[in-house]
């Protein structure tokens, strides 16, 4: 009986140690590997959560330029209210700031969070901590036991296994250099921003559709963004919202949504005592709307554009430097 509970036991170690290989080679060096080491490792004043409508569009140092304050773009493609939440609790139990910038985007709150790379992309860049073990309770019980046990299997080998050795390498040496993290249709910067490129809008494609209404809105999403209110009251953190500004044409295309959620956030933000800063209703004035500053018809910013925006989201936020 203890001979079969030895050999079980080394079995789990050996399938461990083979899965964390694997892991290492396997699983990419993404943008979020990079922000989380930034974040964990200095201390930032003010730290901006939010959508890829955030990461592509505040570029933190334009935001804070003539400020004595630093700042950094924890915004990503697929980050939803759970991941923000976890996210600040990390921050807290690391650095934690004196600002946090909420950026909301209504089409994340009556939005699944679907199973994919992105489902785990905050996670597994956490480092071991407290806050990793409550993010693990409270996210991998409902992801995909693949992802859970395999990381690495939501990317395809035919391009994972060809960068095999530079990623196991750059792991290995913590290489966090950022020029692996540049493509053919943005920058990543070291302050979190991802800057793309100029887009011709005649090729832009119609915008993505959503309905808000209180029967669509993700309750689960809700409940995060008030533990996110709930936390920053608690650690006595300064909390803004923001909403970032749309195309005409977007606005235009869906008009009574984001009329009915624009609403919908005005009134959970001034009951909860957050200012909250929309630039599509009250700043719309302040900020870009021609489809030129975008790169498509969803939200994202070019990185001229970008820079622009996030100079005045400074002065609106922070006053004159």
């Amino acid at each position: 009986m203890k001979k079969r509970a030895l050999q079980l036991i080394i079995c789990i170690l050996v399938f461990a140690a083979v899965c964390l290989l694997a892991d290492l080679a396997l699983y990419p060096c993404t943008y979020m590997r990079n922000d989380i080491r930034t974040v964990t490792a200095a201390y930032h004043d003010v730290i901006f959560l939010g959508t890829s409508d955030g990461k592509m569009g505040i570029d933190p140092d334009a935001v804070l330029a003539g400020r004595d304050r630093t700042g950094h773009n924890l915004c990503n493609g697929g980050e939803f209210p759970i991941d923000s939440y976890h996210l600040l609790r990390l921050l807290i139990e690391k650095q934690k700031p004196q600002t946090v910038v909420f950026e909301v985007n209504p089409v994340v709150f009556v939005t699944e969070k679907e199973q994919g790379n992105n489902y785990l992309l905050f996670y597994h860049e956490f480092p071991l901590s407290a806050s990793k073990l409550a993010y693990a309770k409270d996210i991998l019980l409902r992801a995909d036991f693949r992802a859970a046990l395999f990381p690495f299997y939501e990317y395809p080998l035919s391009t994972t296994l060809p960068r095999m050795g530079d990623t196991l390498s750059r792991k290995l040496s913590a290489d966090y250099s950022l020029e692996p993290l540049r493509g053919t249709t943005g920058d990543y910067r070291a302050n979190g921003f991802l800057a793309r490129y100029q887009q011709d809008p005649k090729t832009f494609a119609a915008p993505d559709r959503f309905s808000f209404t209180q029967d669509t809105i993700v309750p689960a999403h809700i409940d995060y963004l008030y533990r996110v209110i709930d936390l920053c009251r608690e650690e006595g953190i300064e909390l803004i919202a923001v909403t970032m500004p749309q195309a005409d044409e977007t606005l235009s295309a869906m008009s009574g949504d984001f009329v009915d959620a624009y609403a919908y956030f005005e009134a959970l933000f001034a009951d909860a005592g957050v200012p909250y800063y929309n630039f599509n209703t009250e700043y719309y004035a302040v900020a870009p709307h021609d489809a030129a500053s975008f790169v498509d018809y969803n939200g994202h910013l070019n990185e001229e554009a970008a820079g622009s925006f996030s100079r005045i989201l400074g002065n609106v936020l922070f006053g004159l430097p």
